[in-house]
């Protein structure tokens, strides 16, 4: 069985959102979670890899 898929949001910063907002990302369902997931894969590859410098603000959470 694959780790929690909230694994991903935090290492992304969901614990730097405040608590209300972290809550409502604790809280969803795991197919909630994977369309999360597939938002910000798409996001960043949206982005170009250089933009004068790596930009890292380019998360969900």
């Amino acid at each position: 069985m694959p780790g929690d898929p909230r694994d991903a949001l935090r290492a992304a910063g969901l614990d730097r959102l405040p608590e209300a907002q972290r809550m409502v990302f604790e809280e969803l369902s795991p197919e909630e979670l994977r369309v999360v997931g597939v938002i910000q894969e798409r996001l960043n590859a949206a982005m170009p890899e250089v933009a004068g410098q790596n930009n890292t603000y380019n998360t969900i959470c």
